[in-house]
């Protein structure tokens, strides 16, 4: 007889797929030759805390896809990928790991896959959506 509580488990290291394309379908794109996140629709004018949340799931689709190595990336690298001024950049990277949104490993940062549910949230209640 199987454990009615194994259907609380999941892995830390999967992602929720469908979840993460509901979050991103409006918002971003994967360049297929490159992994490059490009913004559609409303993002390019949302709040930059928001941008940046957004970028960082797309590359946690990236490397889902197999299109990018890694999955977390460096402040200065978003600072160029986002055009984000890197005082600013890091003050709301700040906020975002101290709301539990984002994790820092080793100076590089990435959404966790227990926080997609959070960002959905926070998204759909910033672009009227789901």
């Amino acid at each position: 007889m199987e454990n009615p509580l194994e259907s609380l488990i999941v892995s830390g290291e999967e992602v929720d797929k469908n979840l993460l394309v509901t979050v991103l379908a409006d918002l971003v794109r994967v360049e297929k030759s490159t992994g490059e996140i490009r913004f559609i629709g409303v993002a390019p004018k949302l709040p930059k805390r928001i941008q940046i949340l957004l970028f960082l799931l797309g590359r946690k689709a990236a490397k889902a896809l197999d299109l990018i190595e890694e999955e977390a990336i460096a402040p200065s690298e978003m600072e160029v990928k986002l055009g984000v001024k890197g005082g600013p950049l890091r003050g709301q990277l700040f906020q975002l790991k101290n709301d539990r949104l984002v994790q820092s490993e080793g100076g590089k940062y990435r959404v966790p896959n227990y926080a997609l549910e959070a960002v959905k949230e926070l998204l759909g209640a910033r672009t009227g959506g789901k």
